[in-house]
């Protein structure tokens, strides 16, 4: 057998071990000397009665008796282990076991720091590298998107975390990370004013207003909505700016302009969605002056589009100045009970009681924002029970008299069901993801059936509410906008038969004929514009081939009846007309089938190639100014205090780079922006690496 491995760490035996030597049944005398790992014998025994092993170490030892040696069970090795050699030295070697005392999980080594050229840090065989320049664009975006403050780079324990993970990281000051932030969104911002320099379609820009309240400062966000190449709906946060008062439609104007013209965007403008305000309609009437009227959508005719989520919040407005008076006692059974905590404790035992499921908490409403009116209803309505068991066990509540009546809660109902009808389509137009431009007439629509339907009620004030809804509907949304009619047409199971429908529906066949008539015209000339475009695309080819030709002995005659067919317009005319007749003469799909619009363009439409075109510009139109979150207010956009107080130019750069670093910003790994994205990010690390001023704390 081979001999174990010496151990020098370990202490001498004591001398009763040595002793033992004289009976010439010990181990060796060099292993007595020692008292360390030892070489068994073969004619070694063990004389007398075996003892029982009582200390805790033979727990991690395996013993040989006839050896006189004790194995670890970790790392292996062999100590001595005689009657007289003790357990000292095994407990001793339990402590310092490097097999014991290695981690859990995967093994730990020791990092082998190897400094490069250009300043990086190896780790190791090449297993990693530590750049500084990456980790502080890290930094500089974590603070961008989660909203940390600047002076999170100066806190003690942050630093501290820091160090613990990367000693070789030296953090920046205040001052610095803003800098980096700021080259970081300058950087960004070029790449996406090369993106869309090269874009060859049409975008749609929409504009709100956010307001810094403490410091009383205008911003407008500005934000580009298009369809990629790819066929991909995309959002874009162009710009945050700030905007000096007064808020007149020449300074909106101004503003407006300049970030066009700062994107490359002046010529490739399809609608401008703005909120609905004389500030706005004057900034546009203005806008159209400045830009080139021939690039746009029929000379800019179609260019203003009223946000449809503002226009929502003004006929629900109108309807709920009536119905205040009727849901009084409702509104003040929701104030009662969740004014405080221990009131709310006895609601929420009575539910218990009852067995009434507790799980939408009591939320009393904001009298200037309908939707949660909306919501206040619709919670107090699942707990009837509850108020009303209540208002006959607690004193004070039936002193306030304040629960409601059966007249109460019915009027309640009517109302939450008609405000849903608003609630519903708000949420619906307010998405990001999704095309919403086919939806705004069939929508809009129901909005109207609805009103109608509502005036024949036997409540007086529902009756009232629906005349004032009526009002206000008639005065902004009678005459459809254009493009929104056009969306609807180019949804295939819509065509021109919605339009049809619901017009004869609403007001009659003779205004159905010749609202149809006029987008049907409306489509004929837009088709005319787009192949227009393509003809002027198509007209350097023939040139440079003639002059190729030519060269060749190209009979002449040809070349002037080329030239001739190239100057008439009949030719564009009838394939606009041609295709649009085939499209509208194809079968509508189902209704009951899921039509991804955009999808079915991308493929379907191939046999429509300028209507294809045409789709791909106004399918991207969006209808509201606003997210979701922000769609129910007509006060607008607010912006956080601690970024408020930040510099115009560091408002923007942060609100930016919080945009654009989302994924639905990005776009996936195979679109060609986000591999150009990439791109001009690692061009932006060279250029960091290469700048020692940036990298080097002052």
């Amino acid at each position: 057998m081979a001999s174990p491995e010496h151990n020098s760490s370990q202490p001498a035996v004591s001398s009763s071990a040595v002793a033992g030597g004289a009976h010439g049944d010990s181990p060796s005398a060099e292993a007595q000397g020692t008292g360390t790992e030892t070489e068994p014998s073969a004619a070694t025994t063990v004389r007398g009665t075996k003892r029982r092993l009582t200390s805790a170490v033979w727990d991690e030892f395996t013993k040989d008796d006839a050896k006189q040696q004790a194995q670890c069970m970790y790392c292996k090795k062999w100590l001595s282990a005689g009657s007289k050699a003790g357990t000292t030295h095994l407990s001793n070697h339990l402590k310092t076991c490097p097999a014991k005392c290695a981690p859990v999980g995967l093994k730990q080594q020791k990092l082998k720091l190897t400094e490069n050229v250009d300043g990086s840090v190896n780790f190791g065989n090449n297993d990693g590298v530590f750049e500084a320049a990456l980790a502080r664009k890290e930094l500089a975006l974590m603070i961008c998107v989660h909203e940390y403050p600047l002076s999170i780079v100066e806190h003690a324990l942050f630093r501290k975390f820091c160090q613990t993970l990367q000693p070789l990281f030296k953090m920046v000051c205040r001052n610095t990370i803003r800098k980096d932030i700021l080259d970081m969104h300058a950087a960004q911002k070029e790449l996406m004013v090369r993106y869309f320099a090269n874009l060859k379609y049409r975008v749609a820009i929409t504009s709100d207003m956010w307001t810094a309240g403490h410091q009383k400062k205008g911003y407008m966000v500005v934000t580009a909505h298009y369809i990629d190449e790819s066929w991909n709906l995309k959002s874009f946060l162009l710009r945050f700016a700030y905007v000096p008062c007064p808020h007149n439609g020449e300074v909106i104007c101004q503003a407006l302009y300049e970030c066009l013209v700062d994107w490359h965007l002046e010529g490739k403008v399809s609608t401008i969605t703005l909120d609905n305000c004389t500030s706005n309609d004057k900034a546009v009437d203005e806008l159209t002056d400045k830009l080139n009227l021939p690039s746009l959508m029929l000379n800019g005719k179609y260019l203003h589009m009223r946000c449809c989520a503002h226009v929502l919040n003004l006929i629900v407005k109108d309807g709920m100045n009536v119905m205040e008076k009727g849901i009084g006692r409702v509104r003040d059974s929701v104030a009662y009970w969740s004014a405080t905590p221990k009131r709310h404790e006895k609601f929420e035992k009575m539910a218990k009681t009852l067995n009434i499921k507790y799980s939408r908490r009591l939320n009393l409403d904001c009298k200037t924002r309908w939707n949660s009116t909306y919501i206040m209803l619709d919670i107090a309505l699942q707990y009837i029970p509850i108020f009303e068991k209540l208002s006959k066990r607690e004193k004070m509540f039936a002193k306030e008299n304040c629960c409601p009546t059966d007249e109460d809660w019915k009027f309640a109902r009517e109302l939450c069901d008609r405000l849903k009808v608003f609630f519903d389509i708000t949420v619906l137009f307010s998405g990001t993801k999704y095309v919403t431009a086919n939806l705004f007439f069939p929508k809009i629509c129901a909005i109207r059936l609805s009103i109608r339907k509502w005036s024949t009620s036997d409540d007086p004030l529902i009756q009232k509410m629906s005349e004032e809804m009526k009002t206000k509907f008639e005065k902004y949304w009678k005459d459809v906008h254009g493009l929104m009619a056009v969306a609807t047409v180019l949804d295939p199971r819509y065509k021109l038969h919605m339009l049809q429908a619901m017009f004869i529906s609403l007001y009659g066949y003779e205004y159905a004929n010749r609202e149809v008539e006029r987008i049907r015209t409306l489509m004929v000339d837009l088709l005319e514009e787009y192949g227009a475009v393509e003809d002027g695309g198509w007209a350097s080819k023939p040139g440079s081939t003639a002059a190729s030709t030519e060269t060749a002995g190209t009979d002449e005659a040809m070349q002037i009846f080329s030239a001739y067919m190239l100057s008439q317009p009949v030719v564009s005319a009838s394939r606009a007309r041609t295709e649009l007749d085939l499209y509208l003469e194809e079968a509508n799909i189902p209704l009951t089938t899921e039509v991804d619009i955009i999808g079915w363009w991308k493929f379907g439409g191939i046999k429509y190639p300028t209507l294809q075109r045409m789709a791909h510009d106004i399918l991207a139109i969006p209808v509201t100014t606003v997210a979701s979150e922000s769609a129910f207010s007509t006060s607008g956009r607010v912006l956080s205090a601690h970024r408020g107080s930040l510099a115009p130019n560091m408002a923007e750069a942060l609100m930016c780079m919080q945009a654009w670093s989302r994924a639905d910003m990005l776009g996936d790994c195979n679109s060609t922006l986000y591999a150009e994205f990439q791109s001009v990010l690692a061009d932006e690390e060279e250029e960091m690496d290469e700048d020692v001023t940036i990298l080097t704390e002052e």
